[in-house]
């Protein structure tokens, strides 16, 4: 008779801001994958401390929404989740490639959509139990690989068009940067940043068309995902 290799579960862990979404997912994943064992939930980063804290061994998996709501910063995230030994799959509704390419190179070991087949899920997960890296779907792959799907841009060019995105004044806009710059040093960040989008077939031809593409590929954050900041009265 064959051999009968042993029950070995897998310990997962999720932290998702939308609780009635992600445990949707965790009931289809354990039909799915009886040897998943779901060993706890958060839906903010502090609960998800303080509940990784109380288990009595720390899971294989966690699976981390990019965007809890709750100021988090996720590469932080997924540095502390590491230390915890836990790998980390992205398991998100993001589709835009900075913010998940940043998270990749945090740490994470796999990217799930939440959009994906629930078999498409299991598959990463049991991949990134093995330390192994996955993603769920073509479309994930080209999120995390393609270099043609984006535009790299050097971290001060990214500051103006954010503070743009935040509705400040361009001429208050050197001020309010770290550390601050003059408005010619401004105009030529913008225009460095315009040529950048230009040079990758993207029809970018003024400041606010340039703050449109950040947002559109990630590099600036959505309203909702950062911390607006005002010019000084």
């Amino acid at each position: 008779m064959p051999e009968t290799l042993p029950f070995v579960a897998i310990r997962v862990f999720a932290i998702d801001d939308h609780p009635v979404v992600v445990e949707g997912i965790l009931a289809l994943v354990a039909r799915q994958a009886p040897e998943l064992e779901i060993v706890g939930t958060a839906s903010t980063w502090g609960n998800a401390v303080s509940a990784l804290d109380r288990l009595s061994a720390p899971p294989d998996v966690v699976l981390l929404d990019l965007h809890l709501g709750d100021g988090s910063d996720p590469a932080e995230c997924i540095t502390a989740l590491r230390s915890r030994g836990a790998a980390v799959v992205l398991l998100t509704s993001e589709v835009r490639p900075v913010p998940i390419r940043r998270a990749m190179r945090a740490g994470a070991l796999g990217l799930a959509l939440k959009s994906d087949p629930i078999e498409h899920v299991v598959s990463v997960v049991r991949t990134a139990a093995a330390g192994e890296p996955s993603v769920s779907s073509d479309l994930a792959f080209v999120l995390v690989a393609d270099p043609e799907l984006t535009v790299s841009l050097p971290p001060r060019e990214v500051e103006v068009l954010t503070l743009l995105a935040d509705g400040v004044p361009r001429k208050s806009v050197g001020a309010m940067m770290r550390p601050p710059v003059t408005m010619a040093t401004v105009v030529t960040y913008l225009t460095r940043a315009c040529a950048r989008y230009r040079e990758a077939g993207i029809d970018v031809r003024s400041p606010g068309d340039a703050v449109r593409a950040a947002i559109a590929d990630g590099h600036v954050a959505l309203p909702e995902q950062r911390r607006v900041r005002q010019p000084p009265e």
